[in-house]
């Protein structure tokens, strides 16, 4: 069995704290398997991770994390970028086009960003896109408080249950563990598509922790320090890096953002 964290943020978030070697060197340490890049509207550290992975001796699912109009939705798989502000079911028809398969993550809550319950329910009733959306994240991290809810709605539903850190600072990735059947990134889509994932919740009360550890990392990131690894025997530690790249960086075009006018 292996174990994967498919919600993880890298430095290409605005919002996130760590470079893509810290986030390998983290996901390593902790023992995962597989694990996904998925950051707001941006796919460049998942390619980024990939092309290091294999120093970490960890596999990288390209993703990203698409703002839908009616919420966020992990698109795992892909090699481009669903537009952003798309409804859920034309965000799904582009993920289903890319050969990908779709998570929600942190749903069913009145927090801004997350999907409800009827536009989950709601794709159930189109037989051409309740394939592409196969599971739901019953543990984050970050919204500890709905988590209870989710995993008892969701246990109605046919899809697979997954636990993700939504990391944004580095320390927060293996709070939330899938495990699946098998080791690698090709084992976990079958076992996510054959609903025999088994999430693992952290074990104790840590948003208040991450919340307040964020805020202080954020406010330090935009000084110019991040948490970074340089090498791979390195530990994860506070650095001064020139951040301008994930501002100014040229979009390759295999990231484009695509969709429908």
């Amino acid at each position: 069995m292996g174990f994967a964290d498919i919600h993880i943020h890298t430095i290409y978030s605005h919002d996130a704290t760590t470079t893509v070697r810290g986030v390998l060197k983290q996901a390593s340490s902790v023992g995962f398997d597989v694990i996904a890049i998925t950051d707001h509207d941006d796919i460049r550290g998942a390619f980024d991770a990939r092309e290091l992975a294999s120093q970490y001796n960890i596999e990288v699912i390209p993703g990203v994390e698409v703002t839908t109009k009616d919420g966020h939705l992990l698109a795992l798989y892909v090699e481009q970028i669903p537009r952003r502000g798309l409804p859920l079911e034309d965000t799904l028809k582009i993920i289903k086009d890319l050969g990908g398969i779709a998570v929600a993550p942190h749903p069913f809550n009145q927090l801004p960003g997350s999907l409800s319950m009827d536009n989950v329910v709601g794709i159930l009733t189109k037989p051409a896109l309740k394939n592409v959306l196969r599971g739901i994240e019953v543990y984050n991290m970050t919204t500890q408080p709905f988590d209870e809810r989710v995993k008892r709605l969701s246990a109605y539903l046919p899809f697979s249950q997954t636990a993700g850190s939504d990391a944004h600072v580095h320390w927060a990735i293996g709070t939330g563990k899938t495990e699946f059947r098998g080791r690698t990134a090709v084992d976990f889509r079958t076992a996510l598509e054959q609903g025999i994932t088994i999430p693992h919740p952290y074990e104790k009360e840590l948003m208040w922790k991450y919340l307040f550890n964020w805020l202080r990392r954020i406010t330090m990131r935009r000084l110019g320090y991040v948490s970074h690894a340089a090498a791979t025997e390195d530990r994860v530690s506070t650095q001064r890096m020139d951040l301008r790249f994930t501002r100014t960086q040229r979009v390759r075009l295999k990231q484009k953002n695509i969709g429908t006018d």
